[in-house]
């Protein structure tokens, strides 16, 4: 039988697959009070080369192997004097533990990390974890229903992927919600998707393009602040993104004599919404805005800018 990987990189955008496939690890261990005791995480924000050195050092306990946690693991590639004795733990692992280095983000083809795990294959397994977009994340949706022993409709997968801005943390909660809504008995069907989440956070971004197509300031910033307490800035930026795409497409068919419907690839629910917003903007409104929030964009991944603050500034900006 082949050895067991001492490095494990996990590495990708996907957040909810990448803690899956740890905690996968951590059930092989068998008995989950031994496995807890033998686990220890640590994220580079806080901990230093010394400890994580330490505890990939100590001896499992009434168990095969310590799995030792470690996020972000990639900033360390980057200082040279700590790569190279970051370099020396990996290459003199004990076979009794087992280092999992998870990055939220996915590497690329230059990174130091990947490239030394490429370099080591009998020592170390690498798993991308990349989040679905657009018609993936449709299908990742229905097999993750059918995975939870449930089924759900093509068209009320489109529209949760619609209402969850493709976040699929969020749409495997949502799941969650609506298969017991339905008992498993039955498909997840649209108007299931429709009354139990069409108000988690995209009924507010609709209400904020509508105030902001009145020039209602007011409202608009009201609705803005209530999704900013109760969400993630950079879930609600993704929302109001991916909203402002779809005005300036349907916008473009409007003008151009056609019916949204006809270039919008997504649920009729969400079209018939868009096409009356987009009776609000102009063409070269439209155009303006989304170059201004792909400025805060770029501002925000520079960390140039609270998004926060941004995303306020934008919508008194446009709506005043």
């Amino acid at each position: 039988m082949a050895p067991k990987p001492t490095i494990y990189l996990f590495h990708g955008d996907d957040a909810l697959s990448l803690e899956e496939a740890v905690d996968g690890l951590i059930k092989r261990q068998g008995d989950p009070a031994n496995a807890a005791m033998n686990t220890q995480r640590f994220s580079t924000d806080s901990a230093d080369l010394p400890d994580v050195a330490q505890a990939c050092a100590a001896l499992p306990f009434l168990a095969d192997r310590r799995i030792v946690i470690l996020k972000k693991a990639g900033r360390w590639a980057g200082d040279s004097d700590r790569w190279s004795r970051f370099q020396s733990l990996l290459e003199t692992l004990p076979a009794s533990t087992a280092l999992v280095l998870i990055e939220p983000t996915l590497l690329s083809e230059k990174s130091a990390l990947l490239k030394w795990a490429q370099a080591h294959p009998q020592a170390s397994l690498v798993r991308s974890y990349a989040t679905p977009q657009g018609g993936d994340f449709d299908r990742w949706l229905i097999q993750r229903c059918e995975a939870k022993g449930g089924s759900i409709e093509p068209a009320a997968a489109q529209l949760l992927a619609e209402l969850v801005a493709d976040d699929a943390e969020r749409a495997d909660q949502e799941l969650a919600k609506v298969l017991d809504y339905v008992d498993y008995a039955r498909p997840i069907r649209a108007e299931d998707i429709e009354r139990l989440t069409a108000f988690h956070g995209q009924a507010d971004v609709f209400e904020v393009v509508d105030a902001l197509g009145k020039r209602d300031a007011r409202t608009a910033l009201a609705r803005l602040q209530r999704l900013l307490e109760d969400e993630d800035a950079h879930y609600v930026f993704a929302m109001i993104i991916r909203q402002f795409r779809l005005l300036l497409r349907a916008r473009e068919a409007l003008d151009a004599g056609l019916a949204p419907a006809q270039t919008l690839s997504v649920h009729p629910v969400v079209i018939r919404k868009v096409t009356e917003q987009a009776r609000n903007f102009s063409l070269d409104d439209l155009e303006k805005i989304y170059h201004r929030l792909m400025e805060i964009d770029l501002a925000d991944k520079s960390s140039q800018t609270q998004l926060d603050t941004a995303l306020v500034a934008l919508v008194a900006a446009v709506a005043g």
